[in-house]
């Protein structure tokens, strides 16, 4: 982009956009995590532009950490945005901005390196949230972004060359020689880590819990240069309702006790199944008496101790987090680590926020489950309302008193948050089908509670289906018009909008919203992305979506989605073999991408190959058996076919996926 004056190979950018009246903002820089992990696993930060020079009486806040503080599984109403919605309530009139620095997938190491960047924002306040990719993240000895963790000062220096372009280059091509064309896989999700399992016993922890306290100190430390008060908080993760990924017995156990050990749990897991929690409980307590380190057994005992009202259950519960041998939640140590730099140095210009002790408080029983969380650490609103009252109250106290001036009494209730994020019954639909699908994969598939999960999720989508009716569109686009209205500059209400218009099949709606996102971020890559998908389903706009893909690969090249999406526009085109060049090229890059094979099933459709589509929707389906697209269209060739039958049982499917989609309704004879 014209403009952009970018500073080496680090985590943020400047460049003038309009939204800021020509001047410099700072802007995310998408390649930042090349540094630490492959660039086919590498993570984005979300779109940022932040002016560079502050409002004066503005109140600026960053948030660091991995995909919990950055408000996955959708960060257009996660807890940034919920802090900034509170902020913003509790100080009208006034610009607040809450900088979403927060990246999926990265850890301590990564978050002490950003922060050196991060320190030219001038924030008013840092608010660090961070410790569950420990592990699994960067340089963890459970990682799958490249080796384990080095000795510190020898990843120092590496990481310090790489911030300079020869040595960022020079570690790209050895990466990319050292590794077989057969390892550049793309991000896949927990699933990756299946094979990185560490026992509660492997002595590398004690090096992962010395570096996070080193990184946290010098995080810490780096806020404080830049003036910025520093918030800390413990880690808060889902305890009842998220049973342990994976378990392994003690290894130094004989075969004798193994056996005993075995049959016990074994005992105790058909006593459970059948509903006799009495002997479940028995035969779980012969077992820990053979091995009380196996995680999984640790969670069904204490489990079936809440059951009876026992009110000691919780430590059972955190117990089993510990042993978890896929290490995806924050353990005891990490959070004792968190209060040990943190606490008691309010007049350091530093405070701790415990929400792992506040979200134990406000969960039955003293143990935190679904109420706060959707699955393992990623919040539910009322998490993110809470979390975001924790820190809210916290740097309330820390800001300068000229900045507290003019503050409301209060803070505002949930409901008002949910208003002035636009949350619906559809975007709410959305989350639940995505988090559905998450956990229908391994690890989750693999948990105790796998099964309970799903049929409490499944309940929660049916109810929230309304949202996807015909009838349900005006009241929902109303909620985002009067909140557009009150906050025009909010890109991230355009951009909600926009799909809520894709999802009821308003092509120009959705365009329209786009273009607006674009128009206030102009280095907006999703927006470009959903452009080009919106704008290639139809013949008469193919042409204009082939130029924002090829635009969008540009900015970010060998997006799977890019070419997915780029292959449907050509198809429309009639450029078969570039469209089919184009898919392939999509699902080399991402073999289990949705969206590529159902985008390539249509084209092919699209030639009359219909059993060459088929195959291809099959193997969408194979992903995904509630791909509703897939059905909508082996539905319609079907039809193309002459078999009734067939389409009715496709169409059906669509409805049970779908309800609001109009063409199934017709076919089915249904308002």
């Amino acid at each position: 982009e014209d403009g952009i004056r970018d500073i080496g190979v680090t985590g943020v950018q400047t460049c003038a956009l309009p939204i800021s009246g020509g001047k410099d903002v700072w802007t995310e820089n998408p390649r930042y995590t090349w540094r630490f992990m492959p660039p086919e696993m590498g993570r984005t930060p979300q779109p940022l532009a932040v002016p560079v020079e502050r409002e004066p009486g503005s109140i600026r806040v960053v948030i660091l950490g991995e995909s919990a503080a950055m408000g996955d599984p959708e960060p257009a109403v996660g807890y940034p945005r919920a802090l900034e919605a509170l902020l913003q309530a509790r100080f009208p009139g006034r610009r607040v901005e809450v900088i979403n620095a927060a990246i999926t997938a990265i850890n301590s190491h990564v978050i002490r390196d950003m922060a050196r960047d991060l320190t030219a924002l001038r924030a008013d306040a840092w608010v660090v949230y961070m410790g569950n990719n420990e592990v699994t993240g960067p340089f963890g000895p459970g990682t799958v972004f490249g080796n384990s963790t080095p000795p510190g000062a020898l990843l120092r220096l590496g990481l310090a060359l790489r911030r300079t372009r020869l040595g960022h280059a020079t570690a790209m091509l050895a990466a990319r020689l050292g590794r077989d064309s057969r390892e550049r896989r793309s991000w896949g999700g927990l699933e990756m880590f299946l094979d990185r399992q560490v026992l509660a016993t492997d002595p590398r922890l004690a090096s992962v819990r010395t570096a996070f306290e080193d990184n946290l100190r010098e995080i810490v430390a780096a806020g404080r240069s830049a003036g910025a008060r520093v918030i800390v908080s413990t880690v808060a993760v889902n305890l009842r309702d998220s049973a342990p990924f994976a378990s392994s017995n003690d290894p130094v156990l004989g075969a004798d006790a193994m056996k005993s050990w075995k049959a016990a749990y074994d005992e105790g897991v058909a006593a459970e199944g059948r509903g006799d929690g009495r002997a479940a409980r028995m035969a779980y307590d012969r077992a820990l008496g053979v091995d009380g380190d196996h995680a999984e057994l640790m969670y069904r005992r204490s489990r079936l101790a809440m059951g009876v009202g026992d009110t000691n259950a919780a430590p059972g519960f955190a117990r089993a987090r510990d042993l978890d041998t896929l290490r995806f939640r924050a353990d005891s140590d990490l959070n004792g680590i968190i209060r040990k730099v943190a606490a008691g140095r309010e007049a350091d210009g530093v405070w701790l926020v415990d929400a792992e002790r506040t979200f134990a408080q406000n969960a039955p029983g003293g143990i935190p489950g679904d109420e706060l969380f959707w699955e393992h650490v990623h919040f539910r609103l009322p998490g993110s309302y809470l979390l975001a009252l924790l820190t809210g109250t916290a740097l309330l106290e820390a800001l300068p008193t000229s900045l507290r001036e003019g503050a409301q009494a209060d803070w505002i209730k949930i409901d008002e948050v949910s208003r002035r994020l636009a949350v619906t019954s559809w975007g709410d639909h959305r989350i639940v089908e995505g988090v559905r699908s998450r956990c229908r994969k391994p690890p989750f598939s693999m948990q105790a509670n796998a099964a309970e999960r799903e049929a409490r999720l499944q309940k929660e989508q049916a109810g929230l289906a309304k949202g996807l009716m015909p009838t349900a569109f005006n009241p929902q686009a109303d909620a985002f018009r009067k909140r557009i209205a009150e906050t025009p500059g909010d890109w991230v209400l355009h951009d909600q909008f926009g799909r809520l218009h894709e999802s009821f099949g308003d092509v120009a709606g959705a365009t329209n919203e786009w273009r607006k996102v674009i128009e206030l971020v102009p280095h907006h890559f999703g927006a470009r992305l959903q452009l080009g998908r919106m704008l290639a389903t139809r013949d008469e706009t193919a042409a204009q979506a082939e130029a924002w893909l090829r635009e969008a690969d540009r900015m970010r090249p060998g997006t799977a989605e890019v070419h997915a999406a780029l292959g449907l526009a050509l198809a429309r085109q009639k450029r078969h073999p570039d469209a089919n060049a184009a898919f392939a090229m999509a699902t080399r890059l991402r073999p289990d991408l949705l969206e590529a094979h159902v985008q390539w099933g249509v084209a092919l459709a699209g030639e009359g190959r219909d059993a060459d589509a088929i195959e291809r929707f099959g193997k969408a389906l194979a992903i995904s058996s509630n791909s509703a697209l897939s059905h909508l269209h082996l539905a319609r060739i079907a039809r193309k076919q002459g078999d009734t039958n067939a389409a009715r049982m496709r169409y059906a499917e669509v409805l049970r996926l779908s309800p609001g989609y109009r063409e199934a309704r017709e076919f089915m004879g249904l308002p």
